[in-house]
């Protein structure tokens, strides 16, 4: 079942098949953009220079700039500067552990998958990240401080 259509940059998919051989995550991203169900678009950067202040990661700003560009999508991240910046921009987004919150709440994933990947991912995060998920996924309540 297809719930959305995923569209990253350039350079994210050339970083989805280098860290393909580290992160089981990446390995599946890479198969799914051979198989046509992630799309790779080409997006050119703003020339006004406001990305490259921010000490983006290329791929973090072709991410923003592919958000600019596709007004009606969200981006999301697993970068907390680009997560700032993007809020600064007005860009709707959403960091990745949210996006698995989300899609538990609205019931497109099981909340047992959401924890897998949240276990496959827990590498990436600052350990209060991935407690704060797990706890929201458990209890539903994104509070979590009853």
């Amino acid at each position: 079942m297809r719930i959305c259509e995923v569209f990253i940059p350039d350079a994210v998919g050339v970083e989805a098949g280098i860290a393909s051989e580290k992160y089981p995550d990446a390995t599946v991203a890479e198969r799914m953009i051979r198989e046509g169900e992630i799309k790779v678009q080409h997006v050119e950067l703003p020339e006004d220079g406001v990305l490259d202040r921010y000490k983006l990661g290329k791929g973090e700003k072709e991410a923003i700039a592919l958000g600019i560009e596709k007004e009606e999508a969200f981006v999301v991240t697993d970068d907390r500067l680009a997560y700032v910046v993007m809020d600064r921009m007005r860009i709707k987004k959403l960091l990745f552990l949210d996006l698995l919150i989300e899609l538990v709440e609205k019931k497109l994933m099981e909340r047992e998958i959401a924890e897998q990947i949240v276990a496959a991912v827990k590498p990436r995060y600052p350990e209060g990240f991935i407690y704060h998920t797990l706890k929201i996924l458990e209890r539903g309540d994104r509070r979590c401080l009853r």
